[in-house]
């Protein structure tokens, strides 16, 4: 059988096998039918196969379960109007409902296999096994959903005609679910080939799990202590370790000993299962495919990173703001490279970055050649504001004032004006992870991370200081932040190590914001900009609504009807209702209609 190029390291974007196409329909049969009964240990990996499938299918991680978290952080904005004056607003458009039925149908899938294997007459090592990873699946399916919805309907058998309407059930009731799944998953094997979780999953999930569970002050203080023993357990067995360059966590069909949950795509399967992140996220004409750029990374997002750590080697992966030049979507090669660096002759910039033309022009050659450069690059000057994290616009403009002559002529103060200005171009970075520049179609061949252990770290490192322990925990950050400096070409100074002399609530929040600038742009940052509930959240958002290009963006739209600006989220005022509202996303309407026994509650936003 035909096997595609389609691994992943600890959860595989299965379609491995061309047999396993015919689980990958919307009905297959064995999940209609729990009098079927597996005769076999190959046909019921066959059934698993599908289920894994299911987690990386376009309503799940290959597309729904990258856009909507990511664009409803925060970090993000969209070119949609209706997404323009909340986070949660998705609600509106058709972007939450396939969300919420990607994840329903792994769970689906899910408990159909599971009961279907229980009949069999296999032995108890192979119901184990494949029960096992059966069920990491669903509870990592169950853990997504909590996280953005909060109560949903908890449902653990097999689906029938008679019995798919019910309610949502507690929050605290569908985590202890996800326990027990994960408990039971920590017997399976230690080791595991190439694309198939372990029983380490289940414990560096676990650990997970417990940790937002004490943060939810759900049982807190036994929580927060079963979270250590899980992170500690995981810590000290040395299967995951951080990878040595940042950067290479995010290339094409690779693996990686610092995923726990991990997926591959490749692009030579078209059937349903593919990655679309790139189509979603990367500039139009960026990549040999097809891109729409309907999400860009708002301003203070990108400030947020550069000024707290200049010169991170992480910028340049977190944030795309320069590409190669092509003439158009679909072709194939971008204009050629002039010189031994990216120049405006034959690149793209965007924020923080533009380009202008020097009078005189007699110097300007492009380095490596004796071609004229026809622009320059300019890039903010972060280093001189007062407060990198938030570009000063009376700085900027009075610079030669206060200054002398501006390095850059009067292309500072232009280039500002244009970065406010309502409309479409290059006034935004992108978010860089997701970005394939090999493109095929719509479809990216780029690994997508779930759950890596930089992650556990900073959440490990969270445990430690909530239990006393903060030079430990300010030891394990340190971890991540070194591995961070190394990733460039040379050793950076930055981001420096945390100083042991900083306070337990001081390194609550240096994690808080850590977790964001690590993982942004990836699945779980949604997760992450709320787990610490509304005190953390505001402190994030009001980056937001503090940051002076975006306020001055605010105002211009006001007199504008065009949709593309990031702007101040509820008009800058960040009550506690906004902030309430916007840690879930309201449960899709259309389950009201198919299933008349769910709400929400108080409001639509799912409390």
């Amino acid at each position: 059988m035909k096997r595609y190029k389609y691994y992943i390291l600890s959860l595989v974007a299965l379609c491995s096998f061309s047999a396993c196409d015919a689980l990958l329909d919307e009905d297959p049969l064995y999940s209609q039918n729990s009098n079927i009964v597996f005769q076999t240990e190959s046909n019921a990996d066959l059934a698993l196969l599908g289920c894994y499938g299911y987690m990386a299918s376009t309503n799940a991680y290959g597309q729904m379960w990258q856009e909507v978290p990511i664009v409803a952080s925060g970090l993000a904005w969209s070119q949609r109007p209706e997404d323009l004056n909340a986070l949660n607003t998705l609600a509106s458009n058709a972007l939450v409902s396939p969300t919420w039925n990607g994840m329903y149908k792994v769970i689906s899938e899910i408990n159909a296999f599971l009961e279907s294997i229980e009949k069999s007459s296999l032995s108890e090592s192979v119901k184990n096994q494949k029960g096992g990873e059966a069920k990491i699946l669903r509870a990592l399916a169950y853990y997504n959903l909590v996280s953005l919805f909060g109560d949903v309907p908890l449902k653990t058998i097999a689906s029938s005609s008679e019995g798919i309407s019910i309610v949502r059930s507690p929050r605290e009731e569908v985590l202890n679910q996800v326990v027990a799944d994960l408990k039971d998953a920590t017997s399976i094997s230690e080791a595991s080939a190439v694309g198939r979780v372990n029983s380490w999953t289940a414990k560096a999930l676990l650990g997970k799990v417990y940790y937002k569970m004490a943060a939810l002050d759900i049982n807190a203080a036994a929580n927060w202590q079963n979270a250590k023993e899980m992170f500690d357990a995981v810590y000290a067995s040395k299967v995951y370790s951080l990878e040595p360059k940042f950067s290479d966590l995010f290339g094409e069909y690779a693996t990686s000993k610092e995923a726990i949950i991990m997926m591959n795509y490749s692009t030579g399967n078209a059937n349903g299962v593919y990655n679309r992140g790139s189509n979603r996220f990367a500039p139009q004409a960026s990549t040999s495919g097809t891109n729409w750029s309907t999400y860009r990374v708002a301003k203070f997002a990108y400030d947020m990173h550069e000024g707290t750590y200049p010169g991170d080697p992480r910028i340049e992966v977190n944030f795309l703001t320069r590409w190669r030049i092509r003439g158009g979507n679909n072709q194939p090669n971008p204009k050629p490279q002039v010189g031994s660096i990216l120049t405006p002759n034959d690149s793209v910039y965007t924020y923080p970055y533009w380009t202008w033309k020097y009078k005189d022009n007699a110097e300007d050659v492009v380095p490596g050649t004796t071609d004229v450069q026809l622009e320059h690059v300019g890039k903010l000057p972060y280093a001189e504001f007062a407060d990198p994290k938030n570009p000063s616009l009376s700085f900027i403009e009075n610079y030669e004032t206060t200054h002398g002559k501006s390095p850059y002529g009067e292309s500072l103060v232009k280039a500002t004006e244009d970065f406010v200005k309502v409309g479409n171009g290059n006034k935004w970075p992108y978010f860089g992870k997701l970005y394939d520049q090999k493109q095929t179609g719509t479809m990216a061949h780029k690994n997508l991370m779930v759950y890596r252990y930089a992650e556990m770290l900073l959440l490990m490192a969270d445990v430690y200081n909530e239990l006393g322990d903060t030079p430990k925990a300010i030891s394990l950050a340190n971890e991540v932040l070194a591995r961070a400096c190394k990733s460039g070409t040379i050793a950076s100074a930055q981001p420096a190590d945390w100083p042991s002399s900083i306070t337990k609530e001081q390194v609550t929040e240096k994690l808080y914001f850590e977790r964001i600038i690590e993982l942004c742009g990836e699945p779980n940052i949604y997760d992450m900009v709320r787990i610490r509930g509304t005190e953390y959240f505001k402190r994030f958002l009001e980056l937001n609504t503090t940051h002076e290009l975006t306020i001055k963006g605010e105002q211009n739209y006001a007199a504008s009807t065009n949709n593309f600006c990031d702007r101040l989220l509820n008009g800058g005022n960040l009550t506690d209702y906004f902030l309430r509202n916007n840690l879930l996303l309201p449960i899709p309407t259309s389950e009201f209609v198919a299933h008349p026994g769910l709400s929400n509650s108080d409001n639509k936003f799912g409390y």
